[in-house]
């Protein structure tokens, strides 16, 4: 994880403007150093020893005022040349076998064979009042493939497989006493596949895609179905590997799925004619999906991230609504349980604080928006009132508001003054679909409740049917999106998928993936690094005959 942090309280409100697209010319040289920055690392010079290529950003000597002396000046040792370490084959997919051989090494000597991976992350700065999405970051890394030792002639051969990892060309060393002596290359291929070809209207499609890169024209995927856009693809964090679900759409028959290149987050459908025409390949990967049958609308799902990747945060880091208060020796607060959704009853316990004292409870919240000029500011909202036990302890139960989504803080105040505070995380709750029978023309309404404010999390992305219809924003109405949307095609089952979002990012941030579906959110968000639990929610409804639709 990547994260910048202030924890400096903001209490007031804030300005917000939306940033410009940059002219042609000023786009077309920002791609071109995205790509040439996101390229250097997989093709950055050998380093000198093992321990020096994990190293990032190395700082470079001051020059001084006064250069020194010719005659003083040492004399620069050459590098050594690198042999030349066969592989074979070179190229292929994420866990193929290959072999790798170097020649000429001390008899006897133990080898170590490493590979140069990247390893990527988003960088996020977290403040009281907001989440800032930065950028995204890729670092080189060393993996170890195995060790063996030479034979008579000085010969180490080593047989392995392809790690998980982005689809560059990426070298590979032979490591002897730390040193490399050998180096070689090994491209990795993308690969695509689906779970299953066929199935009724509302099955899950299993996608998954294995070596795709990490430098700016590869780096992200987008999905059509019937030559709808559904959404894009991302692998920061996942090196290089995408897994994701769709749900089969009607009517029944046969369906295309397409999976294009997506420089920008959406399909780039004349990537063959593109200058990146060697990286894209000339056609999309497609394949077709039989849809066998409607068995009806499918209940209502909820889609949570997998708990593994999402960060566990530590009682004091930076997240919204928090302070920079400290507690006293002692002093501690919790709210149980920690996360939950709106209306649902919690308990705050306090210990430590003095005996016998009447505190004031209050949720720390943010009221505002992106568009008005007064922008937005944190709020705190009345809790309730409660004493301090003989044992300086408080338990108060309190029901959780009916407010914006995320992380908030729960202040104790004495006096005036903060003496403890608890974080609490709200999580996002479908209320409900309504009507489930409808005629085609009419209105489907969609209520969702704990929709945050930052620029992860204070939206949503809408697909009908596959195909993506627009994107709803949650922070004016106080975590609240209620959504309206027209019945259309033909009589059957319909399904509306909603999916995490990222709302807008800062200059350093590749502009290809605001207010759009991210269909790969639940492995690879930069939300998931800062403790956030955004579920893709799957309804459906079905359209029938005007006299049988209930209104």
């Amino acid at each position: 994880m990547s994260q910048r942090a202030n924890s400096g309280a903001r209490e007031r409100p804030r300005k917000h403007m939306r940033p410009h697209a940059p002219g042609a010319l000023t786009m077309f040289a920002l791609v071109l150093t995205a790509a040439g920055l996101a390229l250097s690392a997989c093709s950055s010079p050998e380093p000198a020893s093992t321990e020096q290529a994990s190293t990032e950003g190395a700082a470079t000597p001051a020059t001084t005022a006064e250069a020194p002396k010719a005659a003083s000046t040492p004399k620069a040792e050459a590098t050594p040349e690198l042999s030349k370490l066969l592989v074979e084959p070179a190229t292929g997919n994420v866990g193929n076998s290959f072999t790798v051989t170097t020649k000429g090494v001390l008899p006897g000597a133990t080898v170590e064979f490493k590979w140069r991976g990247v390893e990527g992350s988003y960088v996020t700065e977290v403040i009281p009042d907001n989440v800032q999405y930065i950028e995204r970051k890729y670092a080189p890394r060393l993996i170890s493939l195995g060790k063996t030792v030479a034979d008579a002639q000085g010969v180490a051969t080593l047989s392995t497989k392809v790690p998980e990892d982005h689809g560059d060309i990426h070298d590979i060393f032979a490591v002897v006493d730390g040193t490399n002596v050998a180096r070689g290359g090994y491209s990795i291929k993308r690969t695509i596949t689906i779970s299953e070809s066929e199935g009724p209207i509302g099955a899950p499609i299993k996608i998954k895609i294995t070596g795709m890169s990490s430098s700016y024209y590869q780096s992200t995927m987008a999905v059509r179905w019937d030559n709808m856009y559904t959404g894009f693809v991302s692998t920061v964090t996942t090196r290089g590997t995408a897994e994701f679900t769709i749900r089969a759409a009607g009517p029944v028959g046969d369906h295309t799925i397409q999976v294009y290149p997506a420089s920008h987050g959406v399909p780039y459908l004349n990537s063959h004619q593109g200058p990146n025409v060697a990286i894209f390949g000339h056609l999309p990967d497609k394949f077709v999906y039989r849809v066998t049958g409607d068995n009806g609308a499918p209940a209502g799902a909820v889609e949570w991230p997998d708990a593994a990747r999402i960060t566990a945060l530590k009682a004091d880091s930076p997240r919204t609504g928090a302070s920079a208060f400290k507690p006293a020796g002692g002093v501690s607060a919790s709210v149980e349980p920690s996360s939950g959704r709106i209306l649902e009853k919690v308990s705050l316990k306090v210990k430590g604080l003095p005996a016998d004292v009447p505190v004031e409870l209050v949720w720390v919240t943010a009221r505002g928006n992106r568009a008005s000029t007064s922008g937005w500011s944190l709020e705190l909202v009345p809790l309730g009132a409660a004493k301090t036990g003989s044992d300086g302890s408080v338990d108060a139960r309190f029901d959780v508001p009916d407010d914006l989504g995320g992380w908030h803080t729960v202040r104790v105040l004495a006096k005036g003054a903060v003496v403890a505070e608890a974080p609490y995380y709200l999580e996002r709750s479908l209320v409900g679909v309504t009507p489930q029978r409808v005629s085609a023309g009419d209105v489907v309404t969609i209520q969702l409740k704990g929709i945050g404010w930052t620029e992860l999390d204070n939206g949503i992305a809408v697909t009908y049917d596959n195909g993506f219809v627009g994107y709803a924003c949650g922070f004016n109405s106080n975590g609240d999106i209620t959504l309206y949307i027209t019945a259309t095609g033909g009589p059957g089952t319909h399904i509306i998928d909603i999916y995490p979002m990222i709302y807008e990012g800062h200059p350093n941030a590749q502009v290809f993936d605001f207010a759009v579906p991210q269909l790969t959110a639940l492995r690879d968000n930069p939300s998931l690094d800062i403790g956030y639990r955004l579920p893709v929610f799957r309804t459906a409804f079905k359209i029938v005959e005007p006299a049988v639709a209930q209104r």
